[in-house]
């Protein structure tokens, strides 16, 4: 009257799953890079400030992007 379920049914519908979110993410991160290279993102350029009013005009020029501020002590 019943049948058995076949046991290999339900780790085959787990691994589908796992692609599927898999998939979606990668297409998400894909997606973002493009987003972000077509906004010409200045990444990876770094600048020497040696004054409080270069670092002040800067930061005041970059309002909207996001901006990282890196202090170094020699000591």
């Amino acid at each position: 009257m019943f049948r058995a379920q076949n046991p290999m049914k339900k780790p085959l519908t787990n691994r589908i799953i796992i692609a599927a979110i898999a998939l979606l993410a990668g297409l998400l991160i894909v997606f973002y890079s493009e987003i972000r290279s077509r906004n010409g993102s200045d990444s990876g350029s770094l600048t020497d400030i040696k004054n409080i009013d270069t670092l002040r005009t800067q930061f005041n020029l970059d309002a909207g992007k996001t901006r990282l501020i890196i202090l170094v002590s020699p000591t």
